[in-house]
């Protein structure tokens, strides 16, 4: 009996851990937690409002939010993931060639492309996760509008940053 157990979490571990998931799963998780989200609890999904909670819990403007949870469980998800795969490193591919894999560059790139981020969010009534998921999906006009705006700019912007570095 032992032995079934162990082949059974062997398999497990396997499937849920070592091998890639098919993109469809992932969808169908994000998708159904959202319509789960504001169906039966009438709460939004979004990376925005989770990061502004997690900032109101840190000023002691708001005591507790399970949108902070939500915030903290992305990078400990991403961590379980990497489970057994410990062979990641700090490289991302052509923005290294951009700033010439200097360390500083990179920082200073990612900081102020989160600052723009943090403005388009802002601008957008959300970030790209809460417009494109929630909003979407809840029929928003200006949530279709701004997904649309995020698909063309994604394209514009992956063009020129993949002709710069050719």
């Amino acid at each position: 009996m032992a032995s079934k157990l162990g082949q059974f979490f062997n398999q497990l571990d396997l499937t849920l851990f070592a091998n890639s998931w098919h993109w469809l799963a992932a969808g169908l998780g994000i998708g159904f937690t959202a319509l789960a989200l504001a169906w039966f609890m009438g709460k939004r999904l979004g990376v925005t409002g989770g990061f502004v909670d997690a900032c109101a819990l840190v000023t002691g403007s708001v005591s507790s939010s399970w949108k902070v949870w939500f915030i903290v469980g992305l990078p400990l998800g991403g961590i379980l993931a990497t489970i057994g795969h410990w062979n990641w490193t700090l490289t991302y591919g052509r923005l290294d060639a951009l700033t010439y894999g200097n360390i500083y560059i990179k920082a200073i790139w990612l900081f102020l492309s989160g600052i723009l981020i943090g403005f388009g969010a802002r601008w957008a009534g959300g970030c790209t996760s809460g417009n494109s998921i929630m909003g979407v999906a809840l029929g928003s006009k200006m949530s279709i509008l701004a997904t649309l705006a995020f698909i063309a700019a994604g394209v514009i912007v992956t063009n020129i940053l993949f002709k710069a570095v050719m």
